[in-house]
Formats: structure tokens, C-alpha cells, sequence
């Protein structure tokens, strides 16, 4: 019976000890390379947050002040039509502000080509600023994994620097680098694998609304070459739509 007792105890402890880890002996483990792994983690979670709020079409295209835009461009009133889009700042009217200004402060006749070619130039830039964040997003999943096996090179090589001093004969000694060596890579893909799924999430969810932005300001444009040619709508006279015309950003990939 004595012998059966010491058989269960001795069964039973090794399970009780690997079981008994905390995430912060996890993370003392890992060694100092869970730190940038951390923060990975933070700046991960912030800019998912980020790009939750910001990439909503609500967010991009005001949807409150385009029925007043519309009677403002068909108007011909682009002083009116400015000042809305500086009340209401958002990528559509940004673009739409450029072209607006393009036109106004134009000695001649105004035309819709040199509205159309000033927005273009304008939503390279509203893209590039507005998609900065997913390029962040990106990189925290791209250098999340490379901290990880950052973590195992150093942990291995710790690991073989006490077998070289004669630790082989006692594990005990190697548990330390071998468990920094598993665990950064595991935190480590973590952080990545959570990143990539969001960033790739937004990324389309982004390409969508530019493509309906474009879809917006080539009906503006459309509008606005219609207006011109019989020198402006009167309020009442405003077309309630007009179709398409060929979307702002022609050869953008994001």
C-alpha cells in the first residue's frame, strides 16, 4: 500500500508543476524580447480599434451634407460648395474641395476636365494619408513573428552555451533557454496571425469605400459638366441623380 501511495504521488507531480504556470512566469521566461512583442500587441489592439472607427463610410463620405453639395456644384455656387466641405471634413470632401478650388480660382471659363484632373491629383494624396494606419497595421504583423524568432535564436543559443559548459547532463540548466526559445514564438505568432486577419478585414473594407467615394465625386463631376452647359441649375431645376461617371481613381491600387 506504501508503495502504490509513493507510485500516485510521484504520477502526479510532474502534472501539477506543468500545469502551475501564471502568464507572468510565461512572460519572465520568454526574456526581454516579450517586451517588444508586448507592445506589439498594444499598438496591435489600438490600431484595430483605429481603423473600426475611421474606415465607416458615415466616416469617409458625410452622407448629411451630399444632398447639399449637390444643389450647391449644380448651382454653380463653388464658393457655398467650399464652405460645406470645410464643415465637414472627410476624404470625399477633401477631394471634392480640391477640384472645387481648381475651378474657382480659374481666370477663364470654368470647365468639368480641370475639376476632374484636380481631384484626382487630390485623392492620391487623401489614399495615401487616409491608408497610413493600415500600413501600421501591417507592419505589427509583420514584425511580431520576426521578434519571436528573435527570441528562439537567442534562447537556443543560450541553450547550447551551457551544453558547451557541461550542462547536458542537467536539463534543469536548459529549461530556461529552451522555454524563452518556444514561448517568444509562440507570443510572437500570437500577436501576427490576429494582426494579419484585421489588417487584411480593413484593408477591403477600405478598397470598398473608395471605390463608392469614386462612384460619388464622378456623379458630382457629372453634375457639375451638366450645369455647365446651361450655366447653372436653379434650385428647383437640380436633377434629383445623375449617372456615373468614370470613377476618380482610374490606376490606384491599395
Amino acid at each position: 500500500a506504501a508503495l502504490a501511495a509513493q507510485a500516485q504521488t510521484g504520477a502526479g507531480a510532474p502534472g501539477a508543476e506543468a500545469g502551475g504556470k501564471t502568464l507572468v512566469e510565461m512572460w519572465k521566461v520568454g526574456g526581454p524580447v516579450m517586451w517588444p512583442i508586448g507592445l506589439c500587441s498594444v499598438v496591435g489592439v489600438g490600431l484595430a480599434v483605429y481603423c473600426a472607427l475611421q474606415y465607416r463610410l458615415e466616416k469617409m463620405a458625410r452622407p448629411d451634407i451630399q444632398t447639399q453639395l449637390r444643389k450647391a456644384v449644380g448651382r454653380l455656387d463653388y464658393k457655398a460648395a467650399q464652405a460645406l466641405c470645410a464643415s465637414a471634413p472627410c476624404m470625399l470632401t477633401s477631394i471634392l474641395a480640391a477640384g472645387l478650388a481648381r475651378i474657382g480660382s480659374s481666370a477663364g471659363e470654368a470647365d468639368a476636365s480641370s475639376f476632374e484632373k484636380a481631384m484626382e491629383e487630390a485623392s492620391v494624396e487623401e489614399i495615401t494619408e487616409w491608408q497610413k494606419p493600415l500600413g501600421h497595421l501591417s507592419l505589427v504583423a509583420q514584425i511580431a513573428p520576426m521578434l519571436g524568432l528573435l527570441g528562439t535564436v537567442t534562447g537556443m543559443i543560450g541553450a547550447f552555451d551551457k551544453i558547451g559548459m557541461g550542462a547536458m547532463g542537467s536539463p534543469e540548466k536548459l529549461a530556461a533557454n529552451i522555454g524563452e526559445a518556444m514561448i517568444t514564438t509562440a507570443a510572437g505568432l500570437i500577436v501576427a496571425i490576429p494582426s494579419m486577419f484585421i489588417y487584411f478585414f480593413f484593408k477591403a473594407k477600405f478598397t470598398g469605400n473608395v471605390a463608392k467615394i469614386s462612384r460619388l465625386l464622378g456623379n458630382l463631376s457629372h453634375h457639375l459638366n451638366e450645369a455647365l452647359k446651361v450655366g447653372g441649375f436653379a434650385e428647383e431645376d437640380v436633377p434629383a441623380a445623375a449617372p456615373a461617371a468614370v470613377p476618380v481613381q482610374s490606376g490606384t491600387t491599395l
